[in-house]
Parts: structure tokens; sequence; C-alpha cells
């Protein structure tokens, strides 16, 4: 299994879509943070420029939104540089034939799904530290404790999004499918802040139990220092969208007909 994890990792760093968009959103995200931290600096020398601040896109909170991007885009480049070759040249066939066990298959490329994307997350916390003490704004204390759990949670989400989605490729041998999945993943954080206008709904509380929300009250805990509440809530996330989610895949796969 770990040569197999290897010939995977290898392959994955040779594609350039591995590196090109996720870096291309990066420095998106870099120019997001960069520009309200010029603002935040020079409104100092020059006062009348405050106006063009906005108390809700303050550089720590733009950096949680863009995050949000850059875990989607993540998801979706690792789940298709990790799954496409296999299901198009039917080396996954071919793998099974030579006698390799299927649950292997499934949790390696849940290993590489974790990996890959524990990278770009350890390449982007040292920069945005950095980023923060060249502008004079160290992150220390809460801010430092915040922006380390969103790069921390944004490794969680996008092994999530990339589990959930390669249920559904399992399941339909259709990689379209799989990135879709990842795109309705998106939408339904919309979609219950929508249903919370109803009273009704609203009382159920449905936006805490999906990963988003279980997160943001996570961070929540973290930083008014429950430590234990914040851990449950981690857990418990881990356990519905990735634990049992691959356990599915693993259940389902080893029984599936291979007619892809």
């Amino acid at each position: 299994m770990r040569n197999l994890i290897r010939a995977d990792l290898r392959r994955v760093f040779r594609k350039q879509i591995y590196w090109i968009i996720p870096t291309v959103i990066m420095f998106y995200l870099f120019s997001q943070v960069i520009a309200n931290l010029l603002i935040q600096h020079i409104t100092k020398f020059v006062p009348i420029l405050a106006l063009m601040e906005n108390s809700d896109n303050t550089p720590l909170s733009m950096f949680g939104k863009t995050l949000e991007t850059l875990n989607f885009a993540v998801a979706i480049v690792i789940f298709v540089a990790l799954f496409s070759e296999d299901f198009k040249s039917m080396t996954m066939i071919g793998m099974i034939g030579y006698g390799m066990s299927r649950k292997k298959i499934v949790l390696t490329k849940f290993i590489d799904s974790v990996i890959l994307s524990a990278i770009f997350y350890l390449v982007l916390t040292p920069i945005i530290f950095i980023l923060f003490a060249a502008f004079g704004r160290p992150l220390t204390g809460d801010f430092a404790m915040y922006a380390f759990l969103q790069i921390l949670f944004s490794v969680f989400k996008t092994v999530a999004n990339i589990t959930i989605a390669s249920l559904a490729l399992y399941v339909s041998n259709n990689i379209p499918l799989g990135i879709f999945a990842v795109l309705v993943l998106q939408i339904i954080p919309i979609g219950l802040s929508m249903m919370n206008t109803s009273q009704i709904v609203a009382t159920l509380h449905l936006d805490r139990y999906y990963i988003d929300g279980l997160f943001n009250m996570a961070l929540t805990d973290f930083i008014l220092g429950l430590y234990p509440e914040g851990l449950l809530k981690i857990c418990i996330a881990v356990m519905i969208y990735i634990v049992a989610i691959l356990v599915g895949i693993l259940l389902y796969f080893d029984k599936k007909e291979l007619d892809f």
C-alpha cells in the first residue's frame, strides 16, 4: 500500500493542474489580505481613508472567506488529479485484477487526499503569518488561534469534500458527478440560511449540524477557551462527514460489480 501511495503522489505532483489552479487562488487570497492590510496601514497616516474600510471586511474575515474558495478549488483539483486516470484508463480494474484489495485501494486514495490537502495548507500557514507580520499586524493570541484553526479546519473540510465526491464517483463511475457533488456541498449552506427565514425551521438550527456549522461552533468554543466542547464538535464533524462516508465507500465498493 505504501508503494501505491508513493506512486499516486508522484503522479499527482507531475500534473500541472495540481499546482496552477490552487496557486492562482492563493495569490487571490494574498491580494485580498494585502489590500486590506494596506488600507489599515495607510489610514494611520491619512485618517480620511478610514472611510474605505468595511467593518465586516477585516483582513482576518477576508482571510476566512477566501479560504472557503480555496477549500472548494483544492478539493476539485485533488479529486480530479487522484481519480481521473484510474477511471478513464481502467487502471483500477487492472490493480484489482492483479490481486490488490479493494479496501486498500480506497484507503490509499483517502490517505493521498489527506496528504495532498495538508501540503497546501502547511505551505499556506507560515506565509499568512509572515504576511501579517510584514504589515505590522503579527498574529498573536486569539488572532493567531483564529487563523491557525481556520487553516486546520480547511484541511478537514477539503478532505470531507473529496471523500463525499469519491463516494459519488464509486457509485456512478462518473468523474463529472463527483465534481457536481462538491458543487452541491457549496450550495447547501446557502440553502440552510434561506430555510432559517422560517421560524419553525430556524428553531431546529439545521445549519449547526452541517460541516461548516460544526466547525464554526468549534472555532467559537476554542476562542472562548471551551476546549472540550470544541474538540467534541470536531470529532462529530469528522465522524459524520469523513469516517462514516469512508466506511460506506469501503462497504459499497467491496461488493460493487466493476463494469466501468
